[in-house]
């Protein structure tokens, strides 16, 4: 191949991480409330099969021939139902790469001129919506607890194709697991992946100090 077609092929592409099945998109809205900074969070709905119940950000999978930062801005307004001139993205934070090869693009934004008891949420997706003070992810540290998960052997892969010395990429998985145990009601405990975007979050503006 033309090194020049090469050359022209890497300066127009945007690096992605490898193997990723999904990608999807989320929004850490920030609200006023009584005069303090608040992130607004999600009670998921019962009636969906995935994720039920779990508190989550406004978000969603990114859609063919959607920028990520597209797909923040639509999921939020879907999900809330709310106009989206009270929505505005100030910018992208890091993203996460979660174990079920998934990537989760990570929004900051804000929701203005209109109060979280007017929300009211697509009730197939969402049963509530709630708030949470920044203070509390930017002044405290989450709980941490790690888990393992154990491979599984799976007699059909060809083992014999691999050097008997490799042992690394079959090693039982180890994941953190961060808690914020600060709500009101425990239903409301910001915990898992939404806890580690968020423990992002909190360091990523940490460095404004």
């Amino acid at each position: 191949m033309n090194r020049e077609k090469i050359k022209k092929i890497l300066d127009d592409h945007v690096p992605e991480p490898l193997g990723v099945d999904h990608r999807f998109a989320v929004l850490c809205a920030l609200m006023d409330v009584d005069g303090e900074t608040h992130v607004l969070f999600e009670k998921r709905s019962l009636l969906l099969k995935n994720h039920t119940g779990e508190v989550s950000l406004p978000g969603g999978r990114i859609e063919e021939g959607e920028t990520p930062r597209e797909a923040a801005f639509r999921e939020t307004i879907e999900e809330l139902r709310i106009d989206p001139k009270h929505l505005k993205i100030l910018g992208e934070g890091n993203y996460l790469m979660a174990r079920n090869n998934r990537a989760v693009h990570v929004f900051i934004g804000t929701i203005e001129g209109i109060d979280v008891k007017d929300i009211s949420p697509e009730p197939g997706e969402v049963a509530y919506v709630f708030t949470v003070p920044l203070s509390v992810f930017l002044d405290t540290e989450p709980e941490e607890h790690v888990i393992e998960f154990k491979k599984d052997v799976d007699e059909g892969f060809p083992y014999d194709l691999i050097p008997q010395t490799t042992v690394a990429p079959f090693r039982n998985i180890k994941d953190r697991i961060f808690f914020y145990t600060e709500a009101k009601e425990k239903e409301q405990i910001v915990w898992g992946m939404t806890a580690k975007i968020m423990r992002g979050v909190a360091e990523l503006l940490r460095t404004a100090d």
